[in-house]
């Protein structure tokens, strides 16, 4: 019983928005790394990728805040759903 509880919380705690976020922190990792080879090219990665993980950091805290008390699945269906239309907002604004 408890096994369950445990996988349950580290599926909520690695939810879609962390997971982008963790992906921007390693593609903000990488171009910090690259940036003396880049001539400085690196520096844009950094640049676009840090609102990211903002934006996917403060959906996952209000996605949570709100609906905290629902399964799991309700959580990441609700996460995937609003990182899209973020998504969506985000490339008919600057795309």
């Amino acid at each position: 019983m408890e096994e369950n509880s445990v996988k349950k919380d580290w599926v909520r705690i690695f939810s879609p928005a962390i997971l982008g976020v963790i992906f921007s922190i390693i593609g903000i990792i990488i171009s910090y790394a690259e940036l003396n080879g880049s001539g400085g090219w690196s520096l844009l990665g950094i640049i676009a990728l840090a609102p990211v993980v903002i934006i996917l950091l403060a959906v996952d805290v209000f996605v949570k805040l709100i609906f905290f008390r629902y399964k799991t699945a309700i959580i990441w269906l609700v996460e995937i759903l609003a990182l899209g239309s973020v998504y969506l907002l985000w490339i008919s604004r600057f795309g």
